[in-house]
């Protein structure tokens, strides 16, 4: 699951890693033709200066760097456009607030090695899926979009530097990000349009290609955490230890009462999929489809996609990671009159089970004890030995185990996995081989702590944020200009 995610889930990996960890798959329809979100930063009103006085000399470094981190999308929205126009949120609270978190106060157990999925999990998760729906158009309109405004208050927020890199970055309709792919249980690279979702009818006696488009949410509590790390100069905020080692992102950890949410979009519709029945059809500026087996890496073009999972990841330090996750697939035969009432829960997880194969041998292994499975038909596919992991997702990881790997080299530098930062996918065995990498991998830890068994001393925690870690990747990325890229540079259209 990745939120976001990502990628995962590199320089793809910096990419990747919005959340969360997932693939995609054939698109659909080329439709012609965001959601509003709230408002930027309330700006401060300075006195002009005396007569006399010479003007302040523009910083126009610094300018530009903002203008960047806080920009709504890597193309702007053409001429006379009349459908939805994404807004970047973020005015993130500047002191700490408090939120509402019913599922706290659920007696669910982080220990029994024989629960299985009931009542108190179920509640758990329902309370959160509350929390998220709360404000929100029954269907997920494309009009309407996610709404970050409930109730006449900002309730979610974004994560700057989503649309800085030009081939995946954010598009101008709903702020969409094209996550990492798939080709059927291989890892191919986010971003390269590749998937095989269950259920999907092939074409000439070929897989078809889909593309999963994606965006992630923070409640307040946890955008809290993101505006300090990434304050109004839009460079990253980071304490520590003065040679360089220990550094720590300003913020940071995310306190009870953090919620994320992220929404995953498939441009496969129901004539590929039946059980896509029924589900959104929000507008997207994806790339071009060429061919039912080919995408364009960098040309874009107006499409519809399709809401097919839904993960969810909260704060609780009941929890040894001071994590849980859940991710919801949609199923358009469910019975239900709304698309909320169509999203199911696959189940929850709250660890890496590392006493589960491969963190160690067959012989040894235990089934998990860290992920419980609702017993429910939609389609679906788990993780790495049955470890959670959602429709889309990559199915030799896990919700966990992918978000606990987000961490960043220090502010400007390059991200290189396995160099500077932990794996978060790609390293040799991953899922099939017990060794040192997987027995890393699988294994429960928390923030601040590093990946055991690995010394990336540099390398800065993010407590599972695979979001914070992409906008890192991208600061250095944009530090960087003499760096190929996959796509032309982005450009600035016009002053922030």
């Amino acid at each position: 699951m990745t939120l976001s995610l990502s990628s995962s889930r590199h320089v793809s990996l910096v990419a990747s890693l919005i959340a969360a960890c997932q693939a995609t798959p054939t698109a659909t329809t080329q439709a012609p033709p965001a959601p509003a979100a709230p408002a930027v930063p309330i700006a401060t009103v300075t006195p002009a200066p005396a007569p006399s006085a010479s003007p302040a000399p523009v910083d126009t470094a610094s300018h530009a760097t903002a203008a960047f981190a806080f920009r709504d999308a890597v193309i702007e929205a053409p001429p006379g456009w009349q459908g939805p126009r994404f807004k970047l949120n973020h005015d993130y609270p500047k002191a700490r607030p408090s939120c509402d978190a019913p599922w706290l106060k659920r007696a669910v157990s982080f220990t029994d090695p024989k629960q299985t999925w009931g009542a108190a999990w179920a509640g758990y998760i329902q309370d959160v899926v509350d929390y998220v729906r709360a404000g929100q158009d029954d269907n997920l309109s494309d009009e309407a979009g996610f709404r970050t405004q409930v109730a006449g208050q900002a309730r979610w927020f974004h994560v700057p530097w989503m649309a800085y890199e030009g081939q995946r970055g954010r598009e101008f309709v709903h702020g969409l990000t094209n996550e990492l792919s798939t080709a059927e249980s291989t890892f191919v690279g986010r971003g390269g349009g590749h998937h095989h979702l269950l259920g999907a009818k092939k074409v000439n006696g070929h897989d078809a290609l889909f593309e999963t488009w994606s965006i992630g949410f923070y409640n307040p509590c946890g955008a809290y955490s993101i505006g300090q790390s990434f304050p109004a100069s839009g460079e990253p905020a980071t304490s520590g230890d003065p040679s360089g080692e220990k550094l720590f992102a300003q913020g940071l950890p995310f306190a009870d009462g953090t919620v994320v949410v992220k929404i995953l979009n498939t441009t496969a519709d129901e004539r590929s999929v039946p059980y896509l029945k029924g589900s959104t059809n929000w507008q997207a500026h994806g790339h071009k489809q060429e061919s039912p087996t080919t995408y364009s890496t960098c040309d874009r073009a107006v499409t519809h996609v399709h809401l097919v999972q839904m993960d969810l990841a909260v704060v609780d330090t009941r929890s040894p990671t001071r994590w849980v996750y859940s991710t919801l697939a949609y199923d358009g035969r469910l019975p239900g009159k709304t698309v909320w009432e169509r999203l199911k829960p696959i189940g929850v997880q709250w660890g890496s089970d590392p006493a589960t194969f491969p963190a160690v041998p067959k012989a040894q292994s235990k089934p998990p004890r860290e992920t419980l499975i609702a017993p429910i038909g939609v389609p679906q596919h788990y993780g790495c030995e049955k470890r959670l992991a959602g429709v889309v997702d990559q199915a030799n990881s896990s919700c966990v185990s992918c978000h606990m790997s987000a961490f960043a080299a220090p502010a400007g530098v390059l991200q290189k996995q396995g160099v500077n930062v932990p794996y978060v996918f790609n390293f040799d065995g991953l899922c099939t081989t017990p060794n040192a990498a997987n027995t890393s991998y699988f294994s429960d830890y928390a923030y601040p702590a590093q990946v055991p068994g690995t010394a990336f001393k540099q390398a800065i925690p993010l407590d599972s944020s695979l979001q914070l870690q992409v906008a890192f990747q991208q600061y250095a990325v944009y530090k960087h200009p003499d760096q190929p890229r996959t796509c032309p540079n982005p450009t600035l259209a016009a002053s922030p």
